[in-house]
């Protein structure tokens, strides 16, 4: 994720021999990377009763999400003041930048249920931090995946879902505490390879 948002604004004023203005200008910038890594294990299959080519399982994983966030903030202020024809200028300029990172184990449970050869539906959902990395965070996840390809034992699949992250992590204390607490939802798509 990269976002960013900048703003300005600036005022004159001024009558006869005496004239001012000042223009205010303020950015942020954040950028996040959320890595994931887990391996699972199949814990029960049932085949289903209408069709041989269907059938549901249910596995437990674990492993770990690693959070990278960094922030830039820049705050500018201008004023220039004219009196009788002296002028005087001035500017200040103020910015500030940092990053954070931080893993978190997770352990969760993934249903899957193949409606027929090359389509299935996955839900999953996870708990994790524990306290290790946040305090705590939880996904769910829904996808369903279409299989459009198979070349050299390649199976090429779109996917298209739904997806809640939630994470309540916190680091230092006073002018130096970063907060983050926050749950992040919205549709996501893409293609996948399974080999």
């Amino acid at each position: 994720m990269k976002i960013g948002v900048d703003g300005n604004v600036a005022h004159s004023r001024g009558v006869d021999a005496l004239n001012a203005s000042v223009g205010v200008s303020a950015g942020l910038k954040v950028q996040m990377i959320i890595a994931e890594i887990a391996a699972a294990y199949e814990v029960g299959h049932w085949g289903a009763l209408t069709s041989p080519t269907s059938g549901t399982a249910l596995d437990v994983y674990g492993g770990g999400r690693v959070w990278w966030q960094k922030a830039d903030a820049d705050f500018a202020v201008t004023g220039t003041v004219n009196v009788l024809g002296l002028t005087r200028s001035g500017s200040r300029t103020f910015s500030a930048s940092g990053d954070v990172s931080w893993v978190d184990p997770v352990v969760g449970l993934r249903l899957r249920h193949e409606f027929m050869p090359g389509l299935d539906l996955n839900v999953s959902g996870d708990i994790g931090g524990f306290g290790a990395g946040s305090k705590f965070s939880w996904q769910a996840l829904a996808l369903l995946n279409y299989e459009f390809a198979k070349q050299c034992n390649i199976s090429w699949n779109a996917m298209l879902g739904y997806k809640a992250l939630y994470v309540n992590y916190e680091q230092g204390s006073g002018l130096t505490q970063y907060k983050y607490d926050m749950t992040m939802h919205g549709p996501i798509f893409g293609i996948t390879a399974r080999f």
